[in-house]
């Protein structure tokens, strides 16, 4: 018997626009469940990695998971970033891959190697193995994203000492945290139960700016990463690759 899988969505106001501008119109209806946190205290607009809210945002991202993963103990869980276009189904591919795999990742491009998971787009089994790994790993860590860069220099000057899951080494020095890519290719990367994690990459399929297939009518979805636009003009990128795309395929 097939796994039910479903679906984690986490989204300031200034994301709103976009989910009702496309996200939700090119949503499959297959998910089992969708989950939706909208945070009202706290906003962030597209591509501003390592501001104060967005990494506020990102924080509460990850405890809906890890919340999520309890509810839906059992089953999979899809977490998808709202600025994402979908052209088919993805239950019954994400659930096939799951069944041999702890977590699947979007595809990084080739200059990410430090950093090769993309979690725009991130499929988890609700198992007793990953709901420990977020525990031990993954929310410890986090917890770092909490800190505004004032209070980092208030702990700096005071020499007061730091858990050291607050730091990752991911570019071969310690740095603070500036978001939740960062926190998960850590945890993976760099601690003993994330070696025990298997993961797997999903196919170009599923693409970034930097990342396609090569036939444009096998696109899954795609996933508008460029950084620097405005929430109106990432909308109109979505629109415009979702009817070029949509028209090649059909």
């Amino acid at each position: 018997m097939s796994k039910e899988l479903h679906l984690c969505v986490v989204m300031s106001d200034s994301y709103f626009p976009i989910y009702q501008k496309i996200f939700n119109r090119t949503l499959p209806k297959e998910f089992d469940s969708v989950n939706i946190l909208h945070i009202r205290d706290h906003n962030s607009l597209p591509g501003l990695v390592g501001e104060r809210n967005f990494k506020a945002i990102n924080y509460k991202k990850l405890e809906f998971v890890s919340k999520l993963m309890f509810t839906h103990e059992g089953d999979n869980l899809l977490v998808l970033d709202v600025d994402i276009v979908c052209f088919s189904e993805l239950k019954n591919e994400i659930n096939s891959l799951l069944e041999n795999y702890d977590m699947v990742f979007q595809r990084m491009p080739d200059n990410h190697k430090v950093m090769p998971y993309g979690i725009g787009v991130w499929g988890l089994q609700c198992s007793k193995k990953n709901m420990i790994f977020l525990a031990k790993e993954v929310l410890p860590r986090a917890e770092a994203l909490k800190l505004s860069k004032e209070m980092w220099a208030q702990l700096h000057s005071t020499g007061r000492p730091v858990p050291e899951k607050w730091f990752h080494y991911l570019n071969g020095k310690q740095e603070y945290y500036d978001g939740d890519q960062c926190v998960i290719n850590a945890a993976l990367l760099e601690s003993e139960l994330g070696k025990d994690i298997n993961v797997q990459l999903l196919p170009s399929t599923y693409a970034t700016d930097n990342v396609a297939p090569k036939d444009s009518t096998s696109y899954k979805l795609y996933h508008a990463t460029t950084s620097g636009q405005t929430v109106e003009e990432k909308a109109t990128t979505l629109v415009n690759v979702y009817e070029n795309i949509k028209r090649k395929i059909e």
